[in-house]
């Protein structure tokens, strides 16, 4: 009897050895690590425990010691069991106000053990080469910066309490690059760690009509500024606050209802934050599908790869020196659905601009790269400042006629900025963004900060551009001149409105015709000469230049309308001997007292 009983007491203080373990000294293998994430307002509390730890008692106090949360733990607790041996809990925690934060484990018993937490100081600045942190005598940081396959590992004991930098100078190019990760996990005196993540910056372009989207990766924890240029250094935009953010990957997102404020080929991107800045210049981007070859080709302004999704294949390629390409397609596209095919560029540095290209106008017979001439439509338009012949201002209609003749490089004459008389509308820029074209305004007469001149819309990108003064009595004229790359080839675009008064106009394309003997490469010299053709000044262009109507023999192609209905020709278009001309013509409209003078045009590809 006294032996069973003897039993029954030894199985019954083993039992109660084994359910006072988990809190009681099984406690000691409990250990704590935490993860503050500043950018999504929250603290990862994480145990990890022997396997037969069930439950872990655990109170938390913010840094003026209020209460955060209590010992009720199948409350806030999640627990997954990471292995035979282990469970892990883990605990997410709004970030309070203020730091550290003091968890105490195994309240109310004889072994409570307290932890502060903090919110580790780490500061990175890329273009010295540094990393900084701010440790406690005894406490250790290993750094781990990794990109893909590429690995490098950095370890400091400090020695003493203070700022710590880690050299990153010595870093493989591979580890420098935009996406780049960097862990910084900082481990305590008494064994307590934590880590803290950075990532060398990167952006994620996603632009179209009426909408643009930025995601990306930073360095600092905290949201970065982005501002967004046009190619003219104005400034368009700026972002506000991020629709996501956490742990430095960060998302804007902008909806625009007109107002061209979108981003487009051209523009520029400012990225800044703390510890780290760049310009991100987004390239001039064409496309065409061709069907002879089933392929797709273009050109690209600036270094990098372009990537094209078709259906779930992402087809890429390196354009040559000239910036072209061309991607053959795997198996016939349905041009039907060439909607859904959008293109990327990727610069050397990691940042991507992807886009979205009206196909429905870009679908041609003989691929870009291959062809020897390039055939595009130009356009020479005195707009009278949008106000149609009944005086009626529409800058729509203005822009409805441009669009619907197909022109892609438009020479436009009497421009107003800002001017009372046409509601201080900014026209170059507004006929712009309606056609999604990019421009130039050049002013030659100015009062109170308004301007009046000419202006040059085009669908390709507009590589420099100057206004030119003319010698003038009376109304000031000008002459744009804008170097434009068609495909690759550069091509200089001038676009001009001469003087009323015939010796003037006499002196001004003197000067006209001595700056076009500066230029390299092919002209084409659009406007309103105020000049019929069998006038001196017009055959005296004609000695350096071609005239395109009378190239195609319509010389009786009238392009104003006075008031009284009679009409004349004084509008032209003039072009270097080696450019080819396949048809010119007006547009019948009303929208202005001119009508616009188009012409189809090849350039040889040399």
């Amino acid at each position: 009897m006294r032996k069973n009983l003897a039993v029954v007491l030894v199985i019954t203080f083993l039992f109660s050895v084994i359910t006072l373990i988990p809190k009681g000294f099984s406690q000691w293998n409990i250990k704590l690590d935490y993860l503050v994430d500043e950018s999504g307002g929250s603290i990862e509390i994480n145990l990890t425990a022997p396997v037969y730890v069930t439950s872990v008692p655990l109170e938390v106090f913010d840094a003026e010691d209020r209460p955060v949360f209590k010992r009720e733990i199948g409350d806030y607790f999640t627990k997954r069991a990471e292995s035979t041996r282990f469970n892990r809990f883990i605990l997410n925690l709004p970030l309070p106000e203020k730091m550290p934060v003091r968890v105490t484990l195994f309240p109310g018993t004889a072994m409570e053990r307290s932890y502060i937490l903090t919110n580790p100081d780490v500061r990175i600045d890329l273009e010295e080469g540094k990393a900084k942190v701010y440790l406690l005598k005894d406490s250790s940081i290993n750094l781990s910066v990794v990109n893909g396959k590429s690995f490098a590992e950095f370890s400091i004991i400090a020695a003493q309490e203070g700022w710590h930098s880690i050299d990153l100078d010595g870093l493989p190019e591979d580890l420098t690059k935009p996406g780049t990760a960097m862990y910084f996990t900082i481990t305590f005196p008494g064994g307590l760690s934590t880590t803290v993540t950075r990532y060398v910056p990167r952006l994620f372009v996603d632009a179209g009509k009426g909408y643009t989207n930025i995601k990306g990766m930073g360095i600092s924890g905290s949201a970065p500024g982005i501002g967004i240029y046009d190619s003219g250094g104005r400034l368009k935009s700026r972002t506000g606050r991020p629709v996501r953010f956490k742990e430095g990957e960060f998302l804007f997102q902008e909806n625009y209802d007109g107002g061209g404020k979108e981003i487009k080929d051209g523009d520029r991107l400012l990225y800044k934050e703390e510890g780290y800045n760049f310009r991100f210049d987004i390239p001039y981007f064409f496309a065409a599908y061709n069907e002879q070859d089933n392929s797709i080709s273009g050109t690209v302004s600036r270094k990098g790869r372009v990537v094209f999704r078709v259906g779930s294949n992402y087809l890429e390629a390196v354009p040559d020196e000239k910036g072209r390409f061309c991607i053959p397609l795997p198996e016939p596209v349905d041009i039907a659905r060439l909607a859904g095919v959008r293109g990327g560029y990727v610069s050397p540095a990691g940042n991507e601009y992807w886009k979205m290209f009206d196909w429905g106008d870009l679908i041609k017979a003989t691929p870009l790269y291959k062809s020897s001439q390039f055939d595009i439509r130009i356009m020479s338009y005195n707009i009278h400042h949008g106000i149609s012949r009944d005086g009626k201002l529409d800058i729509n209609k203005i822009a409805e006629v441009i669009r619907e003749s197909g022109a892609q490089i438009v020479g436009l004459q009497e421009v107003d900025y800002r001017f009372i008389r046409t509601f201080f509308r900014d026209q170059a820029r507004e006929l712009a963004e309606k056609l999604d074209m990019h421009y130039y305004f050049g002013e030659n007469f100015t009062l109170f900060g308004a301007g009046y001149g000419n202006a040059v819309l085009s669908k390709f990108p507009i590589v420099s551009a100057s206004n030119l003064q003319l010698d003038s009595k009376g109304e000031q004229r000008g002459v744009v001149s804008a170097r434009i790359d068609i495909h690759g080839k550069e091509v200089n675009f001038l676009v001009t409105h001469l003087s009323l008064n015939r010796s003037i106009r006499d002196t001004q394309l003197q000067q006209i015709r001595k700056y076009i003997g500066l230029l390299e490469d092919e002209v084409i010299l659009v406007g309103d000469f105020n000049s019929t053709p069998e006038a001196g000044e017009i055959m005296y262009m004609e000695r350096e230049l071609k005239e395109a109507a009378k190239e195609m023999g319509k010389e009786d192609l009238y392009t104003f309308v006075a008031r009284d209905g009679a009409r004349e020709r004084i509008d032209y278009i003039f072009l270097s001997p080696e450019i080819a001309v396949s048809g010119v013509y007006t547009i019948e409209t009303d929208a202005s007292d001119h009508l616009p003078l188009v012409a189809d045009i090849g350039i040889k590809d040399i």
